[in-house]
């Protein structure tokens, strides 16, 4: 593992805002949140599905929080960024891999936003489109330094042209040589009950804080910070309690639950965490994705996911039904920070009456390249996909953690290329390295016995690829011949 904020600059032009050992970063919660709001919490079930890569790769992109708004006619604008902001529109909200245009560059010199502008979030609320941005200044990216603020801008055209109405939230620190300093990177989302919330990072501790501001004014003065079990503290300014861990972070608003979910890192992925209150943060048992600790430094054998949001399938905003969109900036295993991806993926959630167990299934796909005589079986993201590599089928979920009071199996995704082609391989945990496999990651878990909600899942090898790929068919979809049994996936 790497640390530090320099070598994130081998992502982007502008500093670290994680501030942490890089990868895997474990959420330490202030408090355990209502009971009610726990229980509820082991009644939810989420189905992940396949990822889809919408842009890239490229290295000036996915440098904030993705955003979308609906259009009048029906189609949808998405936001982009990378020191300046471009907007993308297309026909669905997951219709993001057209033209983009910039609408938003960096502002005048000396100014709090002469570094850059990164739109983080961006809502239409009547005849006016809002935006909350990412905004640096003082910055000197070659020693890791940048002071980052928040500020508020106002759109008569659906996000082609602003107008900025200065910051919102601003930090109790100054710029300083060598360091990150301020507050920013928020997403904001509509809470429903009269406000508007800022979940923002602070580079100082790398902590998460809180801001609100009432629905009916989108004047920035009037954001307070939750500070020591108030809402006393201005934004422009003031002080703030720090929540959890910063890093990873995003909010929205789910309507069926009529509460918040945000992402955030904790221990063997990305997690999700309810809050009732806006200040207590509940997580989920289970990781939404499986992740192996990560390394800023590329390239290197881990995968990078970041700044992962949840958008609406069906509006594209913050406002969540039942299905979802997770959408994250990701750099594949072993590729350098040039190789950066827009990643979307589909994920249904439910709510039951009873506790479920377990909570969360992956889906795992099976991609066909022919000229690399390659199937490769995968929860993640595949570069190429629908040019290089197609979706052949898909083979039930894997769990993102061993369930609790059963046996189970840990599946490795792994590759090797003696065979002059890669052959991807999923095994159970430490057959690839013994095998001289290379690991890329952890696939996910499956049941070690069959159970009324489960399928098999066979390891099969095609001796004309020659390559591996899993199936659920004891022939092997009569693609090749068994080798084993690897256990047994979610329905």
């Amino acid at each position: 593992m790497v640390t530090g904020q320099h070598l994130y600059r081998l992502l982007r032009p502008r500093p670290a805002v994680l501030g942490f050992i890089s990868g895997i970063i474990v959420f330490a919660m202030l408090a355990a949140g209502p009971v009610g709001a726990v229980d509820c919490n082991a009644c939810i079930s989420i189905r992940v599905g396949v990822p889809r890569i919408v842009r890239g790769p490229a290295a000036n992109m996915a440098d904030n929080h993705f955003t979308e708004i609906a259009l009048p006619d029906g189609r949808f604008r998405g936001f982009d960024a990378h020191n300046d902001t471009r907007a993308i529109d297309g026909s669905s909200p997951t219709d993001m891999g057209g033209p983009q245009r910039t609408v938003m560059g960096p502002g005048k010199r000396a100014a709090y936003d002469s570094c850059g502008r990164w739109l983080d979030h961006a809502e239409v609320s009547g005849a006016a489109t809002l935006g909350f941005v990412h905004a640096e200044t003082a910055c000197n990216y070659a020693i890791g330094q940048t002071h980052m603020s928040m500020a508020v801008a106002v759109s008569d055209d659906y996000g082609l042209t602003w107008r900025d109405l200065g910051p919102f939230i601003t930090g109790t620190d100054a710029p300083t040589p060598r360091k990150n300093t301020g507050e920013g990177d928020c997403t904001v989302v509509n809470g429903q009950d009269g406000y508007r919330y800022a979940y923002c990072f602070r580079p100082r501790d790398g902590g998460l804080i809180v801001a609100r501001s009432p629905i009916s004014t989108i004047d920035p003065r009037h954001w307070t910070k939750f500070f020591q079990g108030h809402w006393s503290q201005p934004g422009l300014g003031g002080d703030a309690t720090k929540l959890s861990n910063g890093s990873g972070v995003s909010v929205a608003y789910w309507k069926t639950m009529h509460e918040l979910v945000l992402t955030g890192w904790v221990k063997g992925g990305l997690g999700l965490f309810i809050t009732t209150d806006h200040t207590s943060l509940v997580p989920l048992h289970e990781p939404v994705l499986a992740v192996d600790p990560g390394q800023w430094a590329r390239p290197a054998p881990s995968e990078l996911i970041f700044y992962p949001v949840l958008l609406d399938a069906d509006s594209g905003s913050n406002q969540l039904s039942d299905k979802w969109l997770m959408v994250y900036a990701y750099i594949p295993p072993n590729e350098p920070s040039n190789q950066k991806y827009l990643v979307f993926r589909d994920v249904t959630v439910s709510v039951g009456k009873h506790a479920v167990n377990p909570q969360v299934g992956v889906q795992l796909a099976r991609w066909y390249a022919p000229k690399l005589h390659d199937r490769w079986s995968t929860t993640a993201a595949v570069p190429g996909n629908n040019q290089i590599y197609t979706l052949e089928t898909t083979t039930g979920y894997l769990m993102t953690a061993a369930p609790a009071g059963a046996a189970s199996v840990e599946l490795e995704d792994c590759v090797n290329l003696r065979s002059g082609h890669p052959d991807h391989l999923l095994a159970e945990k430490g057959f690839c390295e013994a095998h001289a496999y290379e690991r890329l990651r952890t696939a996910g878990w499956v049941y070690a016995h069959p159970g009324s909600d489960t399928l098999s899942l066979y390891r099969c090898y095609d001796a004309h690829g020659p390559s591996h790929f899993a199936s659920a068919a004891p022939d092997c979809d009569k693609l090749g011949t068994m080798e084993r049994l690897l256990g047994y996936a979610l329905k």
